[in-house]
């Protein structure tokens, strides 16, 4: 076995430990939100109810209530950490996450209209779920084609910049909408923005599965040529990448995973931009690794649904990620200008 080889088997070892050691987390996590609640249940009594037993008061909690809800955060904390992980390689910038790129905001937009608005007569008859993925991701691919037009991906370090301005703009239009709106629907909004799998119920399970599956397909298909991405343009196109297509594919992938979530439940901050971060420092690879970014973006999502699930009064889980996140971000904005990392991700 030569030098690579061992490189390479090493590093697959670290990534496929860390992946184990995140799904035992979020396992972990999972249980115990599934015994958070007015009716509180010890994880013994959570893995007794679905083995098939537990009193039928425990069965019915468990299992029409609270289940849904804690699929529903494992499948958005994985896509999210998923797709950050995919527009943080293309971008080869570890803040290119997209929230901070406003295309979660772009996404945001629209559904907020489309909830505080008239809507047109043919949509009334579409399950909110469809409605609200299909103005989410138009609302992204608008973000997206700005975010080409001004900044190019020429330069990492000014694609994230103009994102930053877009996700603020986007603020703003959302503030404007709220401020307009109807008193009713500014509250059905509000309760949306603030993020939350609470309200998730088991029948939008299987359409935002459907959703993600696409995109996420799209992604893999590209995903042997990432870690070439990593390199300048030039080398992995000697190398046989062809970047443009690559780009436009995770781009596009990730756009559509961030628009599936956001319809689903919300805006969710700073998941994607850390669980990819946290896998590649875990992991110790040169860039974040998919699999492992999604592990990751479960496992830290379950824990911050624990977290919002034991304090004291009723608080969304985008709550908390934002608390996480906001020092999360400065740290990695820091150690970025520290190491001269902020123009690209192998600078």
């Amino acid at each position: 076995m030569n030098e690579l080889q061992r490189i390479k088997r090493t590093r697959l070892i670290r990534v496929v430990l860390s992946t184990l050691g995140f799904v035992l987390l979020a396992g972990l996590c999972y249980c115990v939100l599934l015994g958070q609640g007015a009716v509180r249940l010890t994880p013994m009594e959570v893995l007794d109810v679905l083995t098939g037993g537990g009193s039928r008061q425990a069965v019915n909690v468990v299992w029409d209530l609270r289940l849904p809800v804690a699929i529903a955060t494992v499948f958005v904390g994985a896509a999210l950490g998923l797709a950050g992980s995919w527009t943080q390689t293309m971008a080869r910038n570890p803040l290119a996450s997209p929230d901070i790129l406003g295309v979660s905001g772009g996404a945001a937009v629209l559904v907020v209209a489309g909830t505080v608005l008239s809507r047109p007569a043919w949509s009334e008859s579409l399950p909110t779920f469809w409605w609200r993925a299909g103005l989410a991701l138009v609302g992204a691919l608008l973000i997206v084609a700005i975010l080409i037009v001004l900044g190019g991906f020429g330069t990492s370090q000014r694609v994230v910049i103009i994102g930053l301005a877009l996700s603020f703009l986007t603020q703003s239009f959302v503030q404007y909408l709220m401020l307009k709106a109807e008193l009713t629907r500014a509250a059905d909004a509000q309760t949306w923005l603030a993020g939350s799998t609470g309200f998730v119920r088991s029948e939008a399970l299987l359409p935002m599965v459907l959703g993600l599956i696409p995109f996420v397909l799209l992604g893999l298909l590209v995903t042997r040529d990432l870690p070439l991405l990593a390199h300048d343009d030039a080398t992995a196109s000697t190398l046989g990448v062809h970047v443009p297509r690559v780009r436009a594919a995770l781009l596009i992938a990730a756009t559509g995973i961030v628009a599936v979530v956001v319809s689903l439940v919300g805006p969710i901050g700073f998941v994607a931009l850390l669980a990819p971060q946290v896998a590649k420092l875990v992991a110790a690879t040169p860039t974040p690794h998919p699999v492992c970014s999604a592990a990751a973006g479960a496992a830290l999502m379950t824990a911050c649904a624990v977290v919002a699930g034991a304090l004291p009064f009723t608080a969304p889980v985008g709550l908390v990620t934002a608390i996480i996140g906001g020092p999360a971000l400065v740290w990695l904005v820091w150690t970025a200008a520290r190491r001269g990392t902020l123009k690209g991700m192998n600078a």
